[in-house]
């Protein structure tokens, strides 16, 4: 975190050489620090987005009040401090990050702490109740020019419909990793989201990255 610091980055992955560095998690912008070929993919439009993601949240609603609550405590692979309550509530709290963060700011992308409100699987589904609903008035009252709009954050410098794919894939990944954990936990998966439905987002290849 000290090398961190001094670069002026704020959070991980990031790509580094010497006193230069870019987001780790902006593919394009990696390629172009490198001096690569970039590898822009074409991005779902906006109201394709927004439909999936709701998606993505109906389903860890399903799959997190499915969950065995004497196995709640499990941990996600590589991640010894994120137990099923902090997984499912995270997936919820990226597009609430997305919406209200703003220009210059620091992009949690959902990891700010979890209330103290929020602790059983019925109060997690209902937190993300509110997030869809939040979410879907928010993306009713946009524009075309909203998708074109520059944010810069600690994440880096996107425009807006890149950060709403960011947000859209990242939970996402984090709902199929709730749907392996409740697999994990013996546990049935109501109305499991075929691998077909995650067609167009740019997912990590792997489960637990």
């Amino acid at each position: 975190m000290d090398e961190l610091r001094a670069l002026g980055a704020l959070m991980v992955p990031v790509v580094a050489v010497g006193g230069r560095w870019v987001p780790g998690g902006v593919l394009d912008e990696v390629a172009k620090f490198l001096g690569l070929e970039q590898i822009a993919h074409p991005m779902l439009a906006p109201d394709v987005l927004s439909v999936k993601l709701d998606e993505v949240m109906a389903a860890a609603q399903r799959y997190i009040l499915a969950f065995p609550r004497a196995k709640m405590g499990m941990t996600v692979p590589g991640r010894e401090k994120r137990d099923m309550r902090e997984l499912s509530y995270h997936i919820f709290a990226i597009p609430i990050d997305f919406i209200t963060v703003k220009d210059g700011e620091h992009y949690t992308q959902g990891n700010k702490p979890i209330p103290e409100s929020v602790q059983t699987p019925e109060q997690i589904a209902a937190y993300g109740a509110e997030a869809r609903r939040t979410m879907k008035e928010w993306f009713a009252a946009q524009t075309d020019a909203t998708w074109n709009r520059m944010l810069s954050t600690s994440y880096g410098n996107q425009n807006m419909h890149h950060y709403f794919e960011r947000s859209t894939w990242h939970a996402a990944q984090h709902v199929r990793q709730l749907a392996a954990m409740l697999e994990m936990a013996d546990g049935q998966v109501p109305d499991k989201l075929p691998e077909s439905f995650f067609e167009g987002l740019p997912l990590p290849e792997r489960l637990w990255e």
